[in-house]
């Protein structure tokens, strides 16, 4: 409302109302995007309440909200995974990662295909930990209830496509990811 108050105001010439009203459209702006923000939160909370981490349902969000919650779900999965008592070490699966020279480690690593060790000064081999599920299944939904077709299971497929993830749709509505390694 004061947007369009304040492209008319500015079409007239008055210049200092136009910048008032446009400064309102401005903060309700803002005040709408955090009560959008604040009602994806509560959608995304609801929606999970009794789901455990290898299930997120994405349901009733925007298809940016969506993409937003599933990314930072991913990073608190894969982080998770990290810090795992059981894991290498930082050091150890940097120097891996990244080939450089440093402890070789006796046979293959689990998860790290083709990091072979050298000879009987080699570090026994530390597998990685394999948590009992390692597919995070992300319920899309189909877009019954969509106005123009579903752009949530595309926004969704798009992300995971851009990031590198490999996926498969386990059903319709629902895609089946595996989260990645990460160092950070």
């Amino acid at each position: 409302m004061h947007s369009r108050a304040a492209s008319n105001a500015y079409l007239r010439g008055d210049h200092h109302v136009a910048q008032q009203l446009s400064s309102k459209a401005n903060k309700e702006w803002l005040k709408a995007e955090q009560l959008n923000a604040k009602a994806a939160e509560e959608i995304l909370r609801i929606r999970n309440s009794e789901n455990d981490m290898w299930k997120l349902d994405l349901h009733g969000l925007h298809a940016s909200e969506a993409v937003h919650a599933l990314e930072i779900h991913l990073k608190r999965i894969e982080t998770q995974l990290m810090k795992s008592k059981n894991s290498l070490s930082y050091d150890a699966i940097t120097s891996l990662i990244e080939g450089k020279e440093g402890p070789s480690f006796a046979g293959n690593v689990d998860g790290l295909d083709g990091v072979k060790g050298g000879d009987e000064t080699s570090l026994p081999v530390l597998p990685l930990p394999r948590p009992s599920q390692t597919l995070l299944q992300v319920i899309t939904g189909t877009g019954n209830h969509s106005h123009g077709g579903a752009s949530l299971p595309a926004a969704v497929r798009s992300f995971l496509l851009s990031k590198g993830y490999n996926f498969h749709e386990a059903r319709p509505g629902v895609i089946a990811l595996r989260p990645k390694f990460r160092l950070n």
